[in-house]
């Protein structure tokens, strides 16, 4: 199921194969990575993949979406759209 928003410059959409590599660039970055628990692997970084594509399925869209811009449609990193808890609700 192929799931898109768009915005003036982006595209936020599910997951393709093509983005496994750049999302390990920015995984494998230190700079990149300084506010996360650590680098990863081309492997970790595959696996994660799995994961967030998996549970995108699985929760209706919830999850990490890709984010692309649209003039080049390069893959420039990912955004995370949960279910908001409203406890008082």
């Amino acid at each position: 199921m192929a799931i898109e928003l768009e915005t003036e410059r982006l595209w936020l959409r599910t997951w393709q194969e093509e983005d496994r590599e750049p999302f390990f660039r920015l995984n494998s970055n230190p700079e990149v990575m300084a506010f996360f628990p650590d680098t990863l692997t081309k492997e970790q970084s595959n696996a994660l993949v799995d994961i967030i594509i998996q549970r995108f399925e699985t929760q209706d869209g919830w999850g990490l979406w890709a984010v692309e811009l649209k003039q080049s449609g390069e893959f420039i990193g990912f955004v995370g759209l949960n279910v908001p808890n409203l406890s008082f609700a």
